[in-house]
């Protein structure tokens, strides 16, 4: 059972067992586990044996069976938290899908046919596709922690190259690339530019950075990009104003994205190969924005 509500519930716990006669009681697992794979049990030679298996997967029970190739196997339902994601919320629903809600987001082409965004633009959806195209999406792999999802699918964009053997540097200039607020600013994308304003995440979280280009509700999932629009993170959130207003302090454009060395992990992880897409040199504005219209994707999420 995946673990997204800060603590593992099972009502198969306590578990106990006997080994060689000795009693044993499985302690109950710390939070945040993704999947437990306990033992394969089988006969040999008459005999009863027990094989433990040491994998463990930070993607979830689904790429265990991915890797293990358990394709029938149906895993039983898995409680989402609570989402308070930025998600672009529309109104009502889009022409000729009457009584249907849909939510947006945005996503980035990272190889041929894949889409990376933020695990909670996906949330609780059943079904997704590209926003220009109409393509249907498929998602493959989530990582609740690092907030990540891949998808799968028809899309005409080429790969933006990820920038993870150079570190990102205090002061840098960067460009934020999404989709915010389409039932408000149109379905075409959108571009800001800001700096790396800070090195980690809320408390100090290395997988994230702080920028300042203004982003907002839509924008999850977008492209964060160097000025040669090589990937170097993943819109994730904003700082919620509201809350520094109450504590008596202001914040003004402080956001986080999701370090692209992130999304090269989860791709490795998830058993693919990132794109061999050389590193751009290439600094002019026009052209790095140009690359960006199709590597850009909007996504958009049935409820």
């Amino acid at each position: 059972m995946d673990d997204r509500s800060g603590g593992f519930v099972n009502d198969s716990y306590p578990i106990g067992i006997s080994i060689a006669g000795e009693a044993y009681t499985l302690p109950l697992p710390g939070q945040q586990l993704a999947v437990v794979i306990l033992a394969e049990i089988y006969t040999k030679n008459g005999a009863r044996r027990m094989k433990v298996s040491n994998e463990g997967y930070t993607f979830g029970i689904d790429a265990y069976s991915r890797a293990r190739k358990f394709d029938r196997i149906e895993f039983p339902f898995r409680p989402s938290r609570e989402s308070g994601s930025e998600r672009d919320r529309f109104d009502g629903a889009p022409p000729g899908r009457s009584g249907v809600h849909q939510a947006s987001g945005s996503g980035v082409v990272v190889a041929p046919g894949l889409i990376v965004t933020n695990a909670h633009v996906i949330e609780n959806g059943v079904k997704f596709q590209v926003g220009r195209s109409g393509n249907a999406l498929t998602p493959l792999a989530v990582d609740q922690l690092h907030d990540l999802a891949l998808l799968q699918g028809p899309v005409d964009g080429l790969p933006i190259p990820l920038r993870i053997g150079a570190p990102i540097w205090l002061g840098e200039g960067v460009l934020a690339s999404g989709y915010p607020l389409m039932n408000v600013l149109g379905a075409d994308l959108k571009v800001t530019t800001g700096n790396i304003s800070g090195l980690t995440g809320s408390g100090g979280d290395v997988s994230r950075f702080q920028f300042t280009a203004p982003i907002g509700s839509g924008s999850s999932g977008g492209a964060i990009i160097d000025e040669c629009g090589n990937l170097v993170g993943i819109t994730s959130a904003s700082l919620a104003h509201g809350q520094m207003r109450e504590r008596g302090s202001i914040s003004e454009n402080v956001n986080f994205g999701i370090r692209s060395v992130m999304v090269h992990e989860m791709m490795a992880a998830a058993g693919f190969q990132p794109s061999s897409t050389p590193l751009s040199s290439d600094s002019d504005r026009r052209n790095v924005v140009h690359r960006l219209r199709n590597s850009v994707v909007s996504i958009l999420v049935e409820m």
